[in-house]
């Protein structure tokens, strides 16, 4: 791991086309960065991905607990393409 120390307003560049700027360090020492980077570069939160990755493998683990009324949820779905086909008054 490389570890730098940047000051507000400095940058740092990951290849061509990533920079890292320093936005601002607040005085309980809450780093603030902004990312430039192409669209296609994927830029995510770790903490937040790790969250989702670790819901998504528990909900495909997942049993449900009640049995699913087919029905009430036909119903359901017909009740609200209908809302969504009503023109507005």
């Amino acid at each position: 791991m490389l570890s730098l120390t940047r000051e507000v307003g400095q940058q740092i560049l990951i290849g061509d086309d990533v920079v890292l700027t320093v936005l601002s360090v607040s005085a309980n020492g809450r780093v603030r960065l902004g990312i430039e980077a192409p669209k296609q570069v994927r830029i995510d939160r770790k903490e937040v991905l790790d969250r989702i990755r670790q819901a998504n493998m528990e909900s495909a683990n997942a049993t449900p607990d009640t049995p699913v009324d087919a029905a009430a949820w036909a119903a359901y779905g017909a009740r609200r393409a209908n809302a969504r086909a009503k023109p507005p008054e």
